[in-house]
């Protein structure tokens, strides 16, 4: 009873968590970008028990369900874009990385030489799929 209590304890945490930052975000921000992640896949095709339990109980459908949520509720904008390859695509030259590991943590691209960190270099190409041009090249 005392484990059930606190795993209800924790979800109602997590849950209003989730609120408080899609309010905070939606009243900062117009338009929410999101990688249309297949979550069950994700989990299924863990690598290991210990990283497929991390990835179920993230609550990633729920986070995501809680902002598109927010930002309807105001009328902003949400644009799902797909999430295949965001991780090895470059950003400048658009060609895949096949190389790249879940380990490396800069992205290189061994086509244009193009080197960034890898997490910011997927959200880049997130936001060239959704339409955005970087204000140097527009």
């Amino acid at each position: 009873m005392k484990l059930a209590k606190e795993h209800e304890h924790l979800k109602d945490f997590r849950r209003d968590l989730f609120f408080k930052l899609g309010a905070l975000l939606s009243q900062e921000y117009d338009l929410l970008v999101l990688e249309d992640l297949d979550v069950r896949n994700l989990v299924q095709k863990g690598e290991n028990k210990k990283r497929r339990m991390r990835l179920y109980d993230s609550s990633f459908s729920e986070l995501r369900a809680v902002l598109e949520w927010e930002f309807r509720k105001r009328e902003k904008l949400v644009l799902p874009v797909p999430a295949y390859n965001t991780s090895r695509e470059c950003f400048l030259c658009g060609r895949i990385n096949q190389s790249l590991t879940l380990e490396d943590r800069v992205f290189h691209c061994p086509h244009c030489g193009f080197i960034l960190d890898r997490d910011l270099n997927a959200s880049l190409v997130l936001l060239k799929r959704a339409g955005w041009v970087p204000p140097a090249v527009a």
